[in-house]
């Protein structure tokens, strides 16, 4: 018997048993890549996605319609249900980095607050049919012209020396290579971050282990920073709607995921009278001509607490003891921060989800 023949019956028996074991694998209805898959949200943001809303006020509104048909599955029984199937790891939370599955207390005013996160996790969880892991980054007061500039948008040398002189006035010592570092400090921490959580998410969650993370959705939630600079206003925010077509141009390309579908949560603050300018500059970024189908808008003045607004008006945060009762059930902050309206901050992370998950 040949060396050749030898040669080319065992070829015949390899090829004869990879194809009975794909005969296996797809009558299992199975991929024989099949592997089991978490789904990897980032929430990225200011303090708007940091998050001050006190889920309590869901219980003063949950005969609200927009609330009612899914108040009953945020609870277990007096308290709020603890997911097993949704997880979090909040690396950049104020008082030290925080993970677990996803309940309340992934805001930033104590152990009870939300942000978006609990609605948007809520939502996604009921809607995907794997696990899903958020990864929240988010920093309080920080603005793209400076804080988030994308690598490929360079600050001129008059942003940088306008911003030494100011900075100077604080720090006498500070430099001028100290001041430029500034800028876009915190897109590479946010990259810096969002790799790390990704590599060692087994870790942190041990229900995990095994899982391999696909990145699902990139939400971002910012803007008063920018808002109220008197030179992007004065443009009409033009300059703040290109950093953000390049910052979702850079995002994709230093995460390797060419079509990474990304959501732009509305700085509603002030509800739908407020909308102007800075409104239709984030709307403006979806829709970029290379953004079709993988980049939205998503409006969130709609939200804004109307009764939460009225009685903050009012001064019922510092009236009497009853005004301030009555001011408690719906917010706790000012109206930057959506005034801590928790129902505002659900329905907010609810819409980021539905839209996120139509994208995929």
């Amino acid at each position: 018997m040949s060396v050749n023949w030898l040669w080319s019956w065992w070829r015949v028996v390899r090829l004869l048993s990879s194809q009975l074991a794909l005969a296996a694998w797809l009558l299992a209805g199975l991929s024989p890549a099949a592997e089991k898959q978490v789904q990897v949200f980032l929430l990225v943001g200011q303090s708007n996605m940091e998050g001050k809303g006190n889920p309590a006020h869901l219980d003063t509104y949950r005969e609200d319609p927009l609330i009612q048909p899914t108040y009953l599955q945020l609870k277990n029984g007096a308290g709020w249900k603890v997911r097993d199937d949704v997880w979090i790891t909040y690396p950049t939370k104020a008082g030290g980095a925080k993970h677990g599955p996803l309940t309340v207390g992934y805001g930033t005013k104590g152990e009870d607050s939300i942000g978006p996160e609990f609605g948007f996790g809520h939502a996604v969880g009921d809607l995907s049919e794997d696990p899903v892991l958020l990864i929240k980054i988010a920093w309080g007061g920080k603005s793209v012209a400076v804080d988030f500039r994308p690598p490929s948008c360079p600050p001129q040398d008059g942003e940088v020396n306008a911003l030494w002189e100011r900075h100077k006035k604080k720090k006498p010592t500070a430099t001028l290579h100290d001041t430029r570092a500034r800028f876009g400090f915190f897109y590479r921490e946010m990259i810096r971050l969002a790799q790390q959580e990704l590599a060692s998410f087994e870790e942190k969650i041990p229900e995990l282990t095994g899982y391999q993370p696909e990145l699902a959705g990139f939400i971002w939630h910012q803007g008063f920073n920018d808002k109220v600079n008197h030179a992007l206003r004065d443009e009409q925010y033009a300059s703040y709607t290109d950093w953000m077509i390049h910052f979702v141009e850079d995002l994709r390309k230093d995460l390797v995921s060419p079509q990474l579908p990304v959501v732009i949560g509305e700085l509603g603050v002030g509800g739908i009278p407020a909308r102007g300018d800075f409104q239709t500059a984030q709307a403006n970024i979806a829709r970029h001509k290379s953004f079709a189908g993988t980049v939205a808008f998503v409006p969130t003045a709609e939200y804004y607490d109307t009764r939460a607004e009225e009685l903050f008006e009012k001064q019922y945060w510092k009236g009497t003891a009853a005004q301030q009762a009555e001011w408690q059930k719906v917010g706790n902050d000012r109206p930057y921060h959506y005034l801590g309206s928790g129902k505002t901050y659900y329905l907010k992370g609810v819409a980021f989800a539905k839209q996120v998950m139509a994208m995929q």
